[in-house]
């Protein structure tokens, strides 16, 4: 059975094109806001190249060219991910550095019913 995770908005698809949904989790939680420098050809000593690896920044360059670039921080589509891999309320909050109210607000409730609507045609 394989995982259907939260399609990402269009500042974060090219990150996640190019590292996979695991890969683009990793760097925006270690690196979220944080102005990088992908270079044409990667060396395992920059802070990316350390933190993702450099064949993966050479996958992002490829996808995004060389140059500067602020991380997405992508609180919202990491908190859906999260969610999708089973992590509770407290651990995202705790992780993705958001209150965890704003957390259930973002996310639904996974046990949650389906309310019923009280004008449906049901005739019950």
């Amino acid at each position: 059975m394989s995982v259907e995770f939260p399609d990402p908005p269009a500042h974060v698809a090219p990150y996640v094109e190019a590292l996979g949904v695991e890969g683009a989790l990793a760097l925006f939680l270690s690196m979220g806001g944080a102005d990088v420098y992908l270079p044409k050809h990667s060396t395992p000593r920059s802070m990316t190249a350390r933190t993702i690896g450099a064949d993966k920044v050479d996958r992002l360059v490829s996808v995004l060219g060389y140059g500067y670039y602020k991380v997405p921080l992508a609180k919202q589509w990491c908190a859906q991910v999260m969610r999708v891999q089973g992590h509770s309320n407290a651990e995202i909050a705790r992780v993705v550095r958001m209150d965890v109210a704003k957390v259930r607000q973002l996310l639904p409730s996974r046990d949650s019913k389906t309310q019923l609507d009280l004008f449906s045609e049901t005739g019950t």
